[in-house]
């Protein structure tokens, strides 16, 4: 890309990968991203394994909190990796990937927090209402677990924001454009979780709605702030407030128990693969990356 076209950047999230020396490409990025989404996490979760002697019951069909928290901050091994091929391959800053510059980032935060919990209540209590979903709770005593969970899925989400949102829709921008740095993110997200349970239809299209949704949320931004939120919300939402399952994972500490009723249909409920698989939910995301892509054009005209 030549500096004239660098100019008409439509999103400062782009502009990051200017300032490489040496810029990957699209197709060896994604060699990299893998192999930092793959090493990085083992490489930690053996770590925090044998730090924390958690983990052993990551084979469990629900996952307890200290399981859970193993599992999710070992997502910090791939940040560290990917840190280190920006910082040291690249020769650029590593904030460059969607955190510069650092303006009003509490807004930020709080938009993408409250946008995702109102977006998966949405779904959740609908099945409630509707009698797809019973729910039991609130459990007081398990708020602390709860909150402490957060933090688990701020470090899980943020890293895959980082490694697709960022990283993968910079580097594919730079050689090949836009549409196709949308696209291969969208496309990349999707298959990443391909192997989770309960994975069909309806979980694939509405993985590929949110990775739309949060892609032009964050071109609308410039940032990775208000998607990093959102992203840990919507699922600490799912597992651990409302105890539906988080893309197949089930976990123990829950604010409250939602059960999927006797039955219920799996078109509503999203089956085994939590609410995220519901179709109710395909229309929430649907609305959201229109919303989305209205922000962004916006900021396009504003910007003009």
């Amino acid at each position: 890309m030549q500096l004239s076209e660098r100019a008409k950047s439509p999103s400062p999230l782009l502009d990051g990968i200017f300032l490489a020396r040496r810029p990957t490409g699209p197709v060896l990025a994604l060699v990299v991203l893998l192999g930092c989404l793959f090493v990085g996490q083992a490489v930690a979760l053996l770590v925090l394994a044998l730090v924390t002697g958690a983990g052993a019951g990551l084979l469990e069909p629900r996952l307890a909190l200290a399981d859970q928290m193993v599992l999710m901050l070992a997502f910090g091994g791939t940040t560290a990796l990917l840190w280190l091929w920006i910082r040291f391959r690249e020769g650029r800053p590593f904030g460059s990937v969607g955190f510069l510059p650092a303006s009003r980032v509490p807004q930020r935060l709080a938009l993408g927090a409250a946008g995702a919990a109102v977006a998966l209540s949405i779904p959740v209590l609908a099945n409630v209402v509707s009698g797809q979903f019973t729910m039991d709770g609130p459990v007081p005593a398990q708020a602390a677990g709860v909150l402490l969970a957060l933090a688990g899925f701020a470090v899980q989400a943020s890293t895959e924001e980082i490694v697709t949102r960022g990283y993968l829709l910079q580097t594919t921008y730079r050689k090949w454009g836009l549409t196709a740095a949308v696209v291969v993110q969208a496309v990349v997200f999707t298959a990443l979780h391909g192997a989770n349970a309960g994975v069909g239809v309806v979980p694939g299209l509405n993985l590929a709605l949110i990775s739309l949704l949060l892609v032009f949320w964050a071109l609308a931004e410039g940032g990775l702030w208000g998607v990093c939120a959102f992203h840990a919300v919507w699922n600490w939402f799912q597992g651990n407030v409302f105890g539906v399952e988080v893309s197949g994972m089930n976990l123990r500490t829950t604010l409250f128990d939602a059960e999927v009723a006797t039955g219920s249909t799996s078109l509503l409920t999203g089956g085994q693969f939590g609410v995220e698989g519901s179709l109710i939910t395909s229309a929430v995301l649907a609305v959201g990356v229109a919303l989305a892509v209205i922000a962004y054009r916006r900021t396009v005209r504003t910007a003009g």
